[in-house]
């Protein structure tokens, strides 16, 4: 058989075989998960610039491009919520999906550095990016996920901690993979990716579709399994990563993203409704709608490339936008658009062999358009500088401190300093400890919204969020096949923004509460038993305290992870990989969820049938479990998560 013909035939059975079944996750190859967590693995993120974990004072996680193809992770959601610590939960209404890091949905989130948030903000507390917005993971080389105040590098919204995602650069090998895949409920994903170099150019493209006709839940009160009505979803996406080489020192980069998704709006489960206007609602819309669209593009210049200390010149431009139909409610349809467009430049220097500077440059403006939901037009922009110097103290201290300065055009200047002390025992074991200032500005949704009809306004004399973030570490690679992290952290964000409803006037206005308390650790271990076997295990704990004008601190009700749990069990030989993943969280609340706590497991089994063509299979929810991770108080269980649910699928690389 020629190679041609084996192309084709591999190629049909994959596409044959992903069309004709169905099925769901996957987790780590046990014989490499400890490589990538060393001390020596070098991070980009924590101190924009490369830098040996061993150096680094701050809680950081990776998911490796090997983690994503592995699991075969549907989003980013999915992928993020393989890390310990985090938390992803399904915004009401605009099925957004919100990311905390530390219990803080104030996180930026990031594309190679490029900022991707929002200056409008998401659908629900003080989230600015909705991670359904991000269109592929095919194109990812790894995710760098940093705990921790992070304002002095990258400014507002860095509060709870900062996510890049970075993306692949083409490989000097023509390579395309296909990946099909269909499961239950009528859901079908198409994945096709192609990569290669041609002298100076290089460049990796992607293109999918996901699509599903609805979704089932576990109805807590009857323990029947129930078919959520107008839960459809299809979603197209496209990347492009095109590299062209200069020299041996510079090179330009051009990022072209697009996604566009058109879903059902089913707000909340059959028989939820909520007390509003002096009566009750039902909100378990038939007909409403949501049309999500996103269209980026950037182009980098990389200049010191052959040095420790490289730099760039950035110019980018985001479009994001959603429009919803109020059918059943009748209010017609009300569309959003933000428009943002930027430029980043940042470079750094090497004083003498103990001293590293970075500084750098940001002047972002946006201009948000909120029709119909709010109903404005406004600008809103931010100029920025920031220094960090990394100093060698000795073979084994480091000392990093940085400040930031951020001019608003609303709020004026602020200038938000840091520190951090590293001790690295020896290649093994590293402890650290970090501070950092807050400063995070109002959205425009918090300064604008003006809605009369549903009586939402909101409050252009809001002051930023302030505040600081203490957090501590230790690592240690206790054998050549254990690890161990810890961390803790302490942040107090005063003048805390805040919508809030008034059952007696039915008015839902935004003001800056007092002060706001979070709190927390985190432990994990990972191991590798033997060739066949390894293990990961984790556990976080997390207190969220408010503080109202003139009163006491509150616990607040909404935590969806007081304690959470990690576990997940690897089993890999010749060519089989099985995994099996728990996730679990106790201490919630009762008088906003259905159950104090929860475990619910996810399993996946991956098959090379050749070198280059693997079947997996995915199992999500295994036990069925009734759960939700989105709190309704006196309505507790009105946004269910998904029950059972499978996915089978090839993947074909020729």
């Amino acid at each position: 058989m020629s190679r041609t013909n084996k192309k084709k035939m591999l190629l049909t059975l994959s596409v044959c075989m992903g069309m004709s079944l169905s099925m769901s996750s996957v987790y780590a190859n046990p014989e490499e998960l400890l490589d990538e967590y060393l001390l020596d693995t070098v991070v980009v993120t924590a101190n924009r610039v490369a830098t040996p974990l061993s150096k680094t004072a701050a809680n950081v996680s990776i998911i490796t491009a090997k983690d994503i193809e592995e699991n075969h992770f549907r989003d980013l959601a999915e992928a993020l919520k393989s890390v310990n610590g985090v938390t992803v939960t399904e915004a009401s209404m605009s099925r957004q999906d919100i990311v905390r890091l530390n219990g803080d949905d104030r996180v930026i989130v990031m594309v190679d550095g490029r900022r991707m948030n929002m200056d409008k903000g998401t659908a629900t507390d003080r989230a600015g990016i909705d991670l359904k917005t991000i269109p592929s993971l095919a194109n990812i080389d790894r995710i760098e996920i940093v705990k921790g105040t992070a304002s002095v590098l990258y400014g507002t919204d860095a509060v709870g901690g900062v996510i890049n995602i970075i993306t692949k650069k083409g490989a000097k090998e023509y390579k395309s993979t296909i990946d099909i895949s269909s499961g239950s409920w009528g859901m079908k994903n198409y994945e096709v990716a192609t990569e290669g170099s041609e002298k100076d150019w290089s460049w990796f493209v992607t293109a999918g579709k996901s699509e599903q006709d609805y979704m089932k839940y576990k109805d807590f009160k009857t323990g029947d399994t129930k078919k959520m009505s107008n839960s459809n979803y299809d979603k197209n996406n496209f990347t492009l990563r095109l590299d062209k080489e200069i020299n041996d020192s510079s090179s330009l980069t051009l990022n072209v993203e697009h996604m566009s998704d058109h879903s059902g709006q089913w707000y909340q489960a059959p028989g939820f409704g909520y007390s509003g206007w002096g009566g009750f609602v039902s909100n378990h819309y038939e007909n409403d709608t949501m049309d999500k669209l996103m269209n980026n593009w950037a182009i980098t210049y990389h200049f010191k490339e052959d040095t420790d200390i490289p730099g760039y010149f950035r110019y980018y431009s985001n479009y994001t936008s959603q429009g919803f139909n109020d059918v059943d409610g009748g209010s017609g349809y009300a569309e959003y658009s933000n428009h943002a467009k930027g430029f980043d430049w940042q470079d750094g220097w090497r004083l003498n062999e103990n001293n590293k500077v970075i500084a750098g440059a940001e002047w972002r403006e946006t201009r948000v358009i909120n029709n119909g939901a709010g109903d404005y037009d406004e600008k809103i922009n931010n100029k920025a500088i920031y220094l960090e110097d990394e100093i060698t103290l000795s073979d084994h201290w480091t000392f990093t401190p940085g400040i930031r300065y951020d001019h608003h055009n609303m709020f004026g200047g602020k200038t938000t300093p840091k520190a951090s002390f590293n001790y690295k025992f020896d290649e093994s074991a590293n402890a650290y400890i970090s501070w950092g200032k807050i400063f995070n500005a109002p959205n425009a949704d918090d300064l604008f919204w003006n809605q009369p009809a549903w009586m939402m306004y909101g409050n252009p004399n809001l002051k930023p969020e302030t505040g600081d973030t203490v957090t501590i570490g230790f690592n240690k690679q206790l054998s050549q096949n254990t690890s161990l992290s810890t961390s803790a952290f302490r942040s107090n964000v005063k003048d805390a923004i805040r919508w809030n409803y008034d059952p007696n006037t039915y008015i839902s206005t935004v003001e800056n509460i007092d002060e706001q308390k979070r709190k927390g650790f985190e432990i994990a271990l990972q191991s590798k038993l033997s060739e066949i076997w390894s293990i990961d295990v984790g556990y976080s704990y997390l207190s969220v305290e408010n503080k109202q004008p003139n009163a006491d601190y509150i616990t607040d009700k909404n935590n969806s992870q007081p304690n959470g749990y990690r576990i997940g069990i690897h089993y890999n030989l010749d060519r089989w990989n099985v995994n099996l993943f728990g996730t679990a969280a106790t201490g919630r609340n009762l008088n906003n969820f259905t159950s104090a706590g929860y475990w619910v497991w996810d399993a996946n089994i991956n098959y090379a049938v050749e070198d280059n063509l693997t079947a997996y299979l995915k199992v999500n929810n295994i036990t069925n479990r009734d759960y939700e991770l989105t709190p309704c108080a006196g309505s507790q269980g009105a946004y269910p998560m998904m029950g059972r649910n499978i996915q089978i699928g090839m993947k074909c690389t020729f």
